[in-house]
Parts: structure tokens; C-alpha cells; sequence
């Protein structure tokens, strides 16, 4: 007889167990480590090439431009230009050696596509084409022309558009005594910004845009087919790797095919134009994942050599546990198991899984099923060949399912319904299929998690909000304000702020009572409501006190808003009150380089004014101007 002690075997295979599962983590962790800094230094170089491209990039077109306008200055030496602005037309002759020489010049730039000469009332006397219309971005340059600083001889826009679209230089012209006698524009169409960018190698998936001050895009390479470049969004950063006042280099999803990748963005000399390389995760690590596809079917033979051995050798302790602890596992009857059903303090089914009928169930699924108690006189193997209807553990078990603790909402066959935590595990399949079912009441703790939830939501309005007019507070305000002005300072859009408060307030409530005071405060605050758009935030920031923030809003607009307010209150009446209820304020909008504080010391300047001035009025800059 065998008197190995059972504990010996248990301890031997537990050994065996932890040394190979710490040899196969081992080996894992030693390849994840390889390939994780195998990443990093890819990333790295392509953070480094993608910096380089981008300072290539922005050379080149900065080179570019810079010569365009050199040869439109250039043009200031043409005698027959001299002569055109100054008398207004040319002979014919004269016109076709004018003609000859503007071709020329743009010889010497294959990528002008196009040169005009406008004179001081901002009219086409010339164009290198004939046929061409004049364009439409002559207005932008005819206040250019005629702002008095002689720093700006020379200016560069962006066209968006399709068919005509570029970018457009215009150079002053002036006579030989030095007076400002027209300008001379050029186009530089996106074919040119398409031939340089073409040149660099950004990978199968890289993409290379060239954005105008407003983040718009001006081209794209590879070239879109379908929207134009300019309609689509700004990069959105996700995380910034590095950033210096040459350039910024971080992860962002293209803007237009979405595919995630590390641009590297930089300014273009002194032009309002931003180069934006960009290189596909997909292509620099390619050479990680090769490396991967490689190591990964090397662990895993490992693997099965490990395994293979553990197996071999948790199979001959096995047999041994097997003679020893054979007969005592055999032991176990069926009205043990009963038992265990009816002791547990879960509800526990046991169904056919192919009939969908209960055999048994204990005396919790008893009572959660609305099932009949069970008799004591009946006998213990009687079962009780029920249909189950519980859904979704019914659709479960005709669609093969499986389900370990989920949380589902049964439905009953009175349908009624509770939480609970559910499992499904089918049996040995023999003569009698049976599937075990685990159900755990969890009702009451879903009600207390939605009463916390709607306690939180409470929590998070009461900490936000007036309680008397039910408006945002004054710390709000505050953030809010704070957010709207970083949003116009990174995309230079519009926004306003009016601060008023109501006239004579305290005379009001000594004469009429802190009630009726209160009962002016909310009909303002209604009145507010009623006049504002859904997207203004409406805030009480102090006794009388009122704000407005108006995003996206010039600022007359928001004067108009202002203004319908004073209407709605006039036609507002109140019980056993006789006078009217005005207010007094100030609007104003924002400004580069305004804080906070900058547009609330204004607001309230005017608001002053407007109390100085009689009351019951709303002061604005443009007013104050």
C-alpha cells in the first residue's frame, strides 16, 4: 500500500502549477517589455521625422511665397504699369508689350497663375488673362490699400474656394515720387502647394495639410476627392507630445478620414500659414508588429512545451490522488444535492433546457416565482414539471446561452418586474439535460442607486443655481465666463456680456416688503428666460444683480436682446404695485486679450454710466464710442 501523505501530492502539484505559470508570465512581461520600448523609439523617430518634414515643408513654402512677392514687386519698374495707373489706359501696342512683359515675369514663377493690376478705387486695369473675372477678394485688399502705414507694402490672403481657390499676394505700387498709385495681385493656386508637398515622404498613410490663421484648411496631400479641403474641422489635439514656439508636436484623428496620427504642426515664416505633417501610427509601426507576428508563435510553442510537461506530470500525481479519494467522490446522491437547493440562500432552479420546464426549485425560487410551496408529505425526488416564464433566462436557454452574475430586469409571468443578479450553467449532459439556475434579488439596491443618482443630480443643480429665480449663481457665471473667453481666444469668435440690476431696489423693498421684492427678483428672472436663447447663460450674481452671457453674439445683438428685456418688463404688471419695474445696465463684447475681470470692469463702468445717466437704460461700447 501506497502511504505517500495526500498533502505531499496537493503541495508537489501546487508547485508545479506557480513554476510554470511564473515561467510563462515571465517570458510574456521580457517580450512585452521588447516591444513596448521597440514603440517608443519608433515613436520617437517619427516625432523627429515628422518635425523635419514640417520645417521642410514650411521653408519651401515660405521660399515660395517670398519669391511671388518679389516678382510682384518687381513690377513696380514697369514703365507701361507707370503709365497705365497714371492715365488709366494704354495704347494697344503699349498693351501687348505690357503683356509680354507680365508673361515674363511669370516665367520666372510657373506657379503664379495670374497677375492683375488694380488701381487706387480698387478697379482690374490689367490681368495676365483676359478671360478672367475679377475676383472677389478685391474688397479685403481695397482697405488694405488705403490703411496709412507705410510698414505694409505688401499682404497675403487665402481663397477658399474650388475651382479658383489659392493663396493671394498684393503688392503697393507707387510713381517716382513716392505716391500710392495702385497694387499689383497675384495667385498662387493649391496646384503649387500640391507639387511641393507631393515631394516629401510621409509613409503609405501620411497626410500633409497646410492650414490658413483661421485653422482652415487650404490643401491637403493626398488630394480629396468629393468635400473641399476647407470645409472640414481643425485638428483636434488628443495629447500634446512636445511644444515650443517653433511647433507643436502631438497625437490627433484626421479630419478627414479620422485615422489617428502624429502631426508635427509649425508656423510658416512671418505668412499666416501653418504647415501640418502628419505621419500614420499604421506605417511606423509596422516594424512592431512584424516583430510581434514573429515572437508571439515562439511563446506560445513554449507555451505548449510547458504545458505539455505540466500536464504529463499533474496527470501522474492525478492518478495517484484518483486510488486514493476514488470511492469517497463517487459517494455523493442526488438527494444531496436536493438539499444544497433547498439550504442555499439564493433562489436556485433546476430546468430541462430543451422542454423549458422547472424540475426543481428551492424554497427562495419558490417564493420569488410565485411558485406553489413546496409539500412536505410529497417526496423528496418528486419533480415539479413546470414551464418556466422568466424572461430573458428563458430566451437564454432556447438560444444555447450561458451567464455568469449579470445583472438583468426579469420579467415574470404576471409581469411584474425586479432586478437580479443572474447565472445559467448547464450540466453533464446524460439521459436528463439539466440546466442550474442562480437568481439573487437585487431590487432593493437598484432603488437606493436611483434615489443616490437623482440626490447627485440635486447636489450638482443646487451648487450651480440661484434657489430664489432658479438662474445659474455667480460662480457659474463665472467659469463659464472664463471658458467662453479661452474658446474666442483660440478661434476668434464672437461673444458679449451685459450686467444689469434693477432701479431702486431697495427703495422698492422698504416701501412693498422683501416678499414683493422676491416676487420682482423671479419675474425678472422669467422675463430673462423668455427673451434669451436656450445656449445664453442667464446668472444672478449678486442682490439685484444680473448677467448675461451671450456666446457666439455681436455685440448689437446682444443690445437687442437688452433692449427686448426692458420691453417685457414694462407690459409686466404685479399685485398691489403700482410702478413699473426698469433696470439699468451696460453690454460689451470681447477683445483680444481680454480677462474676466477686463469685461466685467467694463460692463460695470456702464452699468454705472447708465444709473448716472437716469436709469432705465442699457449702455454699450458702440453707445460710449
Amino acid at each position: 500500500m501506497d502511504m505517500t501523505p495526500p498533502r505531499f501530492g496537493s503541495r508537489s502539484a501546487r508547485h508545479a502549477k506557480w513554476g510554470a505559470a511564473l515561467l510563462l508570465l515571465v517570458t510574456l512581461a521580457l517580450l512585452a517589455v521588447d516591444l513596448s520600448t521597440s514603440y517608443r523609439q519608433l515613436e520617437t523617430e517619427a516625432g523627429r521625422q515628422a518635425s523635419g518634414l514640417s520645417q521642410l515643408l514650411a521653408e519651401r513654402l515660405s521660399s515660395g511665397i517670398h519669391e511671388a512677392g518679389l516678382i510682384l514687386q518687381s513690377s513696380n519698374q514697369i514703365p507701361e504699369i507707370q503709365r497705365l495707373l497714371r492715365s488709366g489706359t494704354l495704347e494697344p501696342g503699349t498693351r501687348q508689350n505690357l503683356t509680354q512683359k507680365l508673361l515674363q515675369l511669370l516665367q520666372l514663377a510657373p506657379y503664379l497663375s495670374r497677375v492683375e493690376i488694380v488701381d487706387t478705387a480698387c478697379q482690374t486695369v490689367f490681368s495676365s488673362k483676359r478671360d478672367s473675372a475679377s475676383p472677389p477678394h478685391h474688397n479685403e485688399f481695397c482697405r488694405w490699400l488705403h490703411r496709412i502705414d507705410p510698414k505694409e507694402s505688401n499682404y497675403t490672403t487665402v481663397i477658399h474656394s474650388p475651382t479658383d481657390g489659392g493663396i493671394v499676394l498684393a503688392n503697393k505700387l507707387y510713381d517716382g515720387e513716392g505716391n500710392l498709385i495702385g497694387m499689383a495681385t497675384g495667385l498662387i493656386k493649391h496646384n503649387f502647394i500640391q507639387d511641393e508637398v507631393s515631394r516629401l515622404t510621409v509613409g503609405e498613410h501620411g497626410e500633409i495639410l497646410v492650414l490658413d490663421q483661421r485653422q482652415l484648411t487650404v490643401t491637403r496631400w493626398p488630394q480629396t476627392s468629393g468635400n473641399d479641403p476647407q470645409s472640414y474641422r481643425p485638428l483636434q489635439p488628443r495629447e500634446i507630445l512636445s511644444h515650443d514656439p517653433g511647433q507643436m508636436l502631438f497625437d490627433a484623428p484626421s479630419s478627414f478620414d479620422g485615422r489617428e496620427r502624429l502631426y508635427s504642426m509649425r508656423q510658416t515664416g512671418n505668412y499666416p500659414f501653418q504647415v501640418a505633417v502628419g505621419l500614420s501610427r499604421r506605417d511606423f509601426t509596422r516594424y512592431v508588429w512584424d516583430k510581434a507576428w514573429l515572437a508571439i508563435p515562439g511563446w506560445l510553442f513554449l507555451s505548449a512545451l510547458t504545458l505539455l510537461a505540466l500536464r504529463k506530470h499533474l496527470s501522474n500525481l492525478r492518478q495517484h490522488q484518483l486510488l486514493l479519494q476514488g470511492n469517497e467522490r463517487i459517494r455523493a446522491s442526488e438527494e444531496q444535492a436536493r438539499l444544497i437547493l433547498d439550504t442555499v440562500p439564493l433562489a436556485l432552479l433546476l430546468v430541462n433546457p430543451q422542454t423549458i420546464r422547472i424540475r426543481h426549485a428551492n424554497s427562495p425560487a419558490r417564493e420569488m416565482l410565485g411558485l406553489p410551496p413546496r409539500d412536505p408529505e410529497q417526496a423528496a425526488d418528486n419533480e415539479l414539471n413546470l414551464p418556466l416564464k422568466l424572461q430573458p433566462v428563458e430566451q437564454w436557454l432556447r438560444e444555447g446561452e450561458d451567464a455568469l452574475q449579470q445583472e438583468v430586469e426579469l420579467e415574470l409571468e404576471d409581469k411584474s418586474r425586479l432586478w437580479a443578479i443572474a447565472s445559467l450553467r448547464r450540466l453533464g449532459h446524460d439521459s436528463q439535460p439539466s440546466a442550474l439556475i442562480a437568481l439573487y434579488d437585487i431590487s432593493g439596491r437598484k432603488l437606493l442607486e436611483q434615489q443616490l443618482h437623482e440626490s447627485n443630480q440635486q447636489l450638482a443643480e443646487m451648487a450651480v443655481t440661484d434657489p430664489l429665480t432658479r438662474l445659474y449663481n455667480r460662480r457659474h457665471a463665472d467659469m463659464v465666463l472664463r471658458d467662453e473667453i479661452s474658446r474666442c481666444e483660440r478661434y476668434g469668435q464672437t461673444m458679449a456680456i451685459a450686467v444689469f440690476d434693477i432701479d431702486h431696489f431697495k427703495r422698492f423693498n422698504d416701501q412693498y416688503g422683501h416678499q414683493a421684492g422676491d416676487d420682482v427678483l423671479v419675474a425678472v428672472a422669467n422675463a430673462l428666460r423668455d427673451t434669451t436663447r436656450n445656449t445664453d447663460i442667464n446668472a444672478r450674481i449678486g442682490g439685484e444683480e444680473f448677467m448675461v452671457i451671450f456666446p457666439y453674439t455681436r455685440l448689437r445683438d446682444a443690445q437687442k436682446v437688452m433692449s427686448r428685456l426692458q420691453i417685457a418688463l414694462t407690459h409686466t404688471t404685479f399685485p398691489f404695485v403700482e410702478q413699473r419695474i426698469t433696470f439699468s445696465g451696460g453690454v460689451t463684447d470681447w477683445r483680444p486679450g481680454d480677462n474676466p475681470a477686463l469685461m466685467m470692469s467694463r460692463a460695470d463702468k456702464l452699468l454705472y454710466d447708465a444709473k448716472q445717466s437716469g436709469r432705465n437704460v442699457v449702455l454699450s461700447d458702440q453707445e460710449e464710442a
